[in-house]
């Protein structure tokens, strides 16, 4: 009927603080891993940089929440993305790119990855020996494929790789490629 102007500040206000509630919630860390376990019956777990995020990580992530049932992932920090990357990456610290990521449909719970990353890109291993999850679920581009299937094997965990694709007519990206694009248009 006949809203004033302070009942609508106060709706979007009550949605915009049980909204931002949710999202807190779904970060988590590595002690909350046995509880999640014990909680679902079918996890996945993925992890990335999702520096830049953008229409193939959406595409990635839904993928694999359809495989998992719950989906939680791995965000690697900003020290690991500088090693991955390059020393003028990341561009957004991790505080954003946790808050991005929990703010998807797709992603269940979201987890800051070890302090430090190994030769074979593994900044997970004990996220992954805590949590238990049914699937690892990687890009088939990840690097250390065949020491994460070994890890896998060993924690008797599934891998899923899922090949880097999206559906037409959008055009395969990624954040190097943004910023390279980015970098030529000035």
């Amino acid at each position: 009927g006949n809203y004033r102007h302070t009942d609508n500040f106060f709706i979007v206000y009550a949605f915009y603080f049980i909204n931002q509630r949710k999202m807190i919630n779904k970060i988590i860390t590595e002690k909350k891993l046995k509880n999640i376990r014990k909680k679902h019956k079918k996890i996945g777990f993925c992890s990335g940089c999702f520096d830049m995020f953008h229409s193939g990580h959406a595409f990635f992530l839904n993928q694999a929440k359809k495989i998992s049932g719950t989906l939680v992932v791995g965000l690697g920090r900003d020290k690991t993305v500088k090693q991955l990357k390059g020393k003028k990456r990341p561009i957004n610290p991790e505080a954003n790119r946790l808050y991005v990521l929990s703010s998807l449909e797709s992603v269940d719970y979201v987890i800051l990855n070890e302090k430090n990353c190994s030769k074979n890109n593994f900044d997970f291993y004990n996220i992954l020996n805590e949590l238990r999850p049914n699937y690892l679920i990687l890009n088939s581009d990840s690097g250390g494929i065949k020491e994460k299937k070994e890890l896998c094997k060993k924690l008797k965990i599934k891998i899923k790789v899922l090949k880097r694709a999206v559906p037409p007519p959008m055009e395969i990206i990624s954040s190097t490629e943004i910023i390279k694009k980015i970098k030529t248009q000035k």
